[in-house]
C-alpha cells in the first residue's frame, strides 16, 4: 500500500511539473526542474530542461553533465558522450563528467576508453600498456641487481 501512495504521489508530481505554463530566462530554474523530473523518471522532459539551461548559458558545466545522463538513460550514448566531453572541455576536472563518460564509452563497447575515464573520476592515474611494461620491466630488473 505505502508503495502505491508514493507511486501515486510521484505521478502528481511528475503532471504538476508538466501541466505549469513557464517562461524563464534563468538557466538555474530550467537546471534545477530537470533534475527534479529526472528525479521522478521523467528522462526525455528533464532531457529537454537541461537542454534549455545550455541555451541560456553554453558554458553550464552541471547542465552538459546531466544532459549526457539523461542521454544515457535513454540509451542515447553517442550523444552521451559528446555531451559530457563538452563538459570536460568547459571543466576538465570534473568528476562526474568523467564518470558519465565512462558510462557512455561502455554502452559503446569502448571498455578501455571506459576504464581511463573511470580512472580520472576517481583521481587514478591511467597506466599505458608501454607504461606498466615499463615498470614490470624496472622492478625486474631491479630485483635481478639486487640478487647478483
Amino acid at each position: 500500500m505505502a508503495t502505491l501512495d508514493r507511486y501515486e504521489k510521484a505521478k502528481v508530481k511528475v503532471n504538476d511539473l508538466k501541466s505549469q505554463p513557464i517562461e524563464s530566462e534563468n538557466q538555474n530554474f530550467w537546471y534545477q526542474r530537470g533534475e527534479r523530473l529526472a528525479d521522478l523518471g521523467c528522462y526525455e522532459e528533464a532531457l529537454v530542461n537541461f537542454e534549455k539551461a545550455i541555451a541560456l548559458a553554453p558554458q553550464y558545466c552541471a547542465a552538459w553533465v546531466f544532459r549526457g545522463a539523461m542521454q544515457i538513460h535513454l540509451k542515447q550514448y553517442e550523444e552521451a558522450l559528446n555531451s559530457c566531453n563538452k563538459a570536460l572541455e568547459i571543466q576538465p576536472d570534473d568528476k562526474e563528467a568523467w564518470t558519465f563518460r565512462g558510462a557512455a564509452l561502455s554502452h559503446l563497447g569502448r571498455y578501455r576508453e571506459a576504464y581511463d575515464s573511470y580512472d580520472r573520476a576517481t583521481g587514478n592515474q591511467p597506466r599505458s600498456k608501454w607504461r606498466k611494461l615499463w615498470q614490470n620491466l624496472m622492478g625486474w630488473k631491479q630485483t635481478n641487481s639486487l640478487q647478483t
